[in-house]
């Protein structure tokens, strides 16, 4: 893992709040398989056999396959396999779906031309941020010196080596050495100073555990247009708008091999609002055949965030029971500009008869391109740096779907689906925490997540004038969670601080009513 201190911008950044990093931007581009009970069913795998409204979305040709209006509305219940944290729940209710598309029929008898335009509306929950985690024991703890405590201190030889003064250090330096002695810690601080050094430490950890709670979401509206040529080419465009809402709570405890012990809780708040545009087209090659295939290309998402973040740290030395002390606060919002990556899809799709349909479809996108701006003020040189850490860290992901649905009566239909979603985080990634880098940025914790696999199964039953339909689908991802970014070297061996294996896993139910008009 990469240790590495930059100090030539310091005195740039003694005043911002900053929060945007390499995991934060991962959160922000992705998103979840959500929509109609029967697009989820199918695994999501509609681009090129269309005719579902969430497939405005994703392919916005898809939506050209209507010949009647309709419309449909979706609700959901998530649940995480880990219980709920910090006093949130483990399973949250969900208003997911709600879409209408009108059929204007454009024939003129012969089946050539135009056939059909389409318009349409529609929601979906792109992406729900319910997710706990609890770690009541880190992995590699108590073997050696390794300790938060560590990575903080390097924070504070940082920044007093650069001659910032301890008033305007990082908070987590200044909240971990809350007493000084001609600008020096005490030793009763979480930190110490060693005057013959000249430099600060840290402490060697005994114990440690992390929770944290993440909830909100990140709602999407499409408006589309889409138009049938000869019942054979099918075109589409969606532009989309996004308004994300995402908390962040984490609480990290540590008990050192001297018996003094600490609870540090960060907690993060982000607003955004979004846009982008999609383009979609659908051909069925042989006309007389039901086979087709899809393309789609979907633009970056241009946001506009406003973060806070604040921090809560409470201290004990059991050495010197008279002596505790608690520190808390909150930044200032920060407002700037992010955005997302490029994506891009191609997708398969054939029935047999009118009982059986197949879906395939691959979409890539590449989140090392993720860029963030600033809007308010000049300082290319920083986000430079960021985005020159985002392109070193993340990597292109790749995300395949597939999906059936069999009608065993003309009423009922069966559907399974499946996505294999690649991680675009590189294994040796770390979360940037630099002295000069996340002012107030307290929480040192990161998770490299690993592929994601959902799997997913459905029901559907139609009636006259409408439909009901059901699904579920489970997401399976494990991950690498480093509480802290540690490492020491003794007797010239470096030894790295071990990740701690955790579950994403989380389920989700999902149902549809609609009609058509």
């Amino acid at each position: 893992m990469k240790r590495i201190s930059v100090i030539a911008y310091a005195l740039l950044l003694s005043s911002a709040a900053w929060a945007q990093d390499v995991y934060e931007a991962v959160d922000m581009a992705a998103s979840d398989l959500n929509g109609t009970a029967r697009y989820v069913g199918m695994g999501g795998a509609l681009g090129a056999l269309g005719g579902d409204i969430t497939t405005m979305g994703t392919n916005p040709a898809g939506t050209a396959l209507f010949r009647h209006n309709e419309a449909a509305l979706g609700f959901s219940a998530v649940f995480t396999k880990e219980k709920g944290q910090l006093g949130h729940d483990a399973t949250r209710a969900s208003f997911d779906h709600a879409g209408i598309i009108f059929a204007m029929d454009q024939s003129t008898g012969d089946g050539r031309g135009l056939q059909y335009i389409n318009f349409g509306i529609n929601y979906v929950k792109n992406r729900n941020h319910l997710g706990n985690i609890h770690v009541p024991g880190l992995a590699g703890l108590g073997a050696g010196d390794f300790s938060q405590t560590w990575q903080v201190a390097g924070m504070a030889n940082d920044a007093a080596s650069s001659g910032i003064s301890d008033g305007d250090w990082p908070v987590l330096a200044d909240i971990f050495a809350p007493t000084f002695t001609d600008g020096k810690c005490n030793d009763d601080g979480a930190i110490a100073y060693d005057p013959a050094l000249g430099e600060y430490y840290g402490f060697a950890a005994a114990d440690a555990a992390y929770r944290r709670a993440t909830y909100g979401s990140n709602s999407q509206f499409d408006f589309n247009l889409s138009f049938n040529v000869s019942n054979q080419f099918f075109w589409g465009l969606s532009l989309g708008v996004y308004s994300n809402d995402w908390k962040r709570e984490s609480l990290y405890g540590e008990t050192g091999k001297d018996g003094n012990y600490y609870d540090l809780t960060s907690w993060y708040d982000s607003k955004a609002d979004g846009f982008d545009v999609k383009l979609g087209f659908i051909c069925r090659p042989f006309a007389d055949s039901p086979f087709r295939f899809g393309l789609s290309v979907n633009t970056p998402i241009w946001y506009k965030m406003d973060d806070v973040n604040g921090w809560s740290l409470r201290y004990t030395d059991v050495a010197n029971s008279d002596y505790s002390y608690q520190a808390s606060g909150q930044a200032e919002p920060f407002r700037y500009s992010y955005r997302t990556p490029w994506k891009f899809g191609v997708s398969l799709g054939h029935t047999v008869g009118r009982d059986l349909a197949f879906g395939l479809e691959y979409n890539y996108s590449d989140p090392s391109a993720a860029r963030y701006y600033n809007d308010h003020w000049d300082n290319t040189e920083y986000f430079s740096y960021v985005n020159e850490k985002i392109g070193s860290a993340l990597k292109p992901q790749h995300t395949l779907k597939m999906g059936v649905e069999y009608k065993v009566l003309p009423e009922i239909a069966l559907r399974l689906g499946y996505n294999y979603v690649s991680s675009p985080i590189k294994s040796d990634a770390f979360r940037l925490l630099d002295y000069w880098y996340d002012t107030y940025q307290t929480e040192t914790a990161f998770i490299n997540w690993k592929d994601l696999h959902r799997l997913t199964f459905g029901f559907g039953y139609r009636f006259k004038g409408g439909f009901f339909d059901l699904a579920f689908q489970y997401n399976v991802q494990k991950g690498d969670l480093y509480a802290f970014d540690g490492d020491y070297t003794d007797a010239g061996v470096a030894h790295h601080l071990a990740p701690t294996c955790i579950n994403n896993d989380r389920g989700q139910i999902l149902g549809t009513l609609g009609f058509t008009f």
